[in-house]
């Protein structure tokens, strides 16, 4: 490991581009991290000058005990960085609200991602650290991403990286941030090298910053079931081979991580395992909980029906109180109830606080100003002949882009509305023709 620490330091001192470091709390991750650590604390002080961001997302639906996890080891970097002036800074970043999951599956009603329709990536994890770096793009010019990216975690992987073209210091450009670079300094590290790395004992198993380790080790073992053997030769299989996801992953045929870990004594995740079950139902069309037209006004599955969101709503509220986790915001509630107003079927504007009051055991009270409200709402229909939900629509659509503060768009989707309306009365027209 002497070469990879002797690389980030030359890199460090010939090159006054800041850094950004991924980090997940994962084994590669927490490598990258601790061998910088350990180059950074091998500079002397007064040469100490580039800024090092170690960021981490949070997508709000991580499993558990990873979560618990990564709080605790930025807070130890945190501290640690300084106390020794490292100029090291470790940020936990996540998704903005009106993009969190629930909202997208709750609110907009983004049927559960699958393979084809993998919506949740880009919102939950590559958007909260591309909006950092654009944030400090201005201040810095250009940066560094340091990622912990090895060629032997898989055959794709590998290719890709092979396919990178480098420059004089091995790094590629990014593709999609333009002032960006990418810099793999445990590309060609074994997942072997990884755990003896990351379990020397001459560290007390300890990382850097003074993390545990042997906690980490524990974590995977959990998650796989207890599968980490002693490695005694090549052809032994070695732990490591875990992913941690968020736990409401309906991507994968098989939540593994999450079953080891509920096998190793985390009864949590017998709620949370049993929640994915009822996403992966609610998104086979055949089970009648998505709209048989899509958002585009086209014939085809589309987004989870009304009632599917309210039930769904109800559920993970159900799920927050026996757990004890913290899982829905009042932001995400409050934009999931912005959401409903202008979907099909929508809500009158009280459904989201009716649920929630009702899950602690007191009725909703119905407001005069909301009586009063679909009053001028049936009055305006009338006259207008226009349908009632089509009118209720138009004004949850445009409140929903003024909170948004955004105009763009608004008319393509005012314009959709218009067609939903349309396409009823002529399949009414079409029924009364058959009569």
């Amino acid at each position: 490991m002497f070469d990879i620490i002797d690389n980030i330091k030359k890199l460090y001192q010939e090159d006054s581009r800041p850094w950004v470091i991924g980090y997940s709390g994962g084994k590669d991750s927490t490598m990258l991290v601790s061998l910088t650590f350990e180059a950074v604390q091998q500079i002397p002080a007064e040469k100490r000058s580039k800024e090092i961001a170690v960021v981490c997302t949070d997508t709000r639906v991580e499993i558990p005990a990873v979560a618990d996890r990564v709080e605790h080891e930025l807070d130890f970097m945190r501290a640690h960085a300084e106390v020794h002036n490292l100029m090291i800074a470790p940020y936990l970043l996540k998704p903005v609200a009106e993009q969190s999951f629930w909202v997208n599956m709750l609110g907009r009603g983004y049927p559960p991602p699958n393979r084809t329709f993998r919506w949740c990536t880009q919102r939950l994890k590559i958007d909260p650290v591309s909006s950092f770096i654009r944030s400090n793009l201005p201040r810095w010019g250009e940066a560094i991403i340091h990622l912990g990216a090895r060629r032997s975690e898989s055959g794709s992987r590998a290719q890709t990286m092979r396919q990178r073209a480098r420059n004089n210091y091995g790094l590629s450009r990014h593709d999609d941030l333009p002032r960006c670079w990418i810099a793999t300094p445990i590309e060609f590290v074994t997942t072997d090298q990884v755990w003896e790395y990351l379990l020397d004992e001459r560290k007390d198993f300890k990382t850097p910053w003074g993390g545990d380790n042997q906690n980490l080790f524990q974590l995977y073992k959990d998650a796989s079931g207890g599968e980490c053997p002693l490695v005694v030769d090549e052809s032994t299989p070695s732990c490591g081979n875990s992913r941690f996801g968020c736990w409401v992953c309906t991507v994968v045929d098989r939540d593994k991580a999450s079953e080891g870990l509920l096998a190793s004594g985390d009864k949590r995740m017998e709620v949370l395992l049993h929640f994915r079950d009822t996403l992966i139902k609610y998104r086979n069309p055949e089970n009648g909980y998505r709209d048989m037209v899509r958002k585009n006004g086209q014939d085809g599955a589309g987004p989870l029906t009304m009632e599917a969101r309210k039930n769904l709503l109800t559920q993970l509220l159900e799920l927050q109180e026996e757990t004890g986790l913290s899982v829905l915001s009042e932001e995400e509630l409050h934009w999931i109830q912005t959401f409903w107003k202008s979907a099909r079927n929508p809500d009158s504007g009280n459904g989201v606080a009716s649920i929630v009051i009702q899950h602690q055991g007191t009725a909703m009270p119905k407001t005069e100003d909301s009586s009063y409200l679909q009053s001028i709402e049936d009055e305006v229909s009338a006259e207008k002949n226009i349908s009632v939900e089509t009118l209720r629509r138009f004004i949850g659509k445009i409140e929903e882009y003024g909170e948004r503060c955004r105009l763009n768009g608004l008319q393509d989707e005012l314009l959709q509305i218009l067609n939903d309306e349309l396409r009823e009365r002529n399949k009414e027209a079409d029924n009364a023709n058959l009569s």
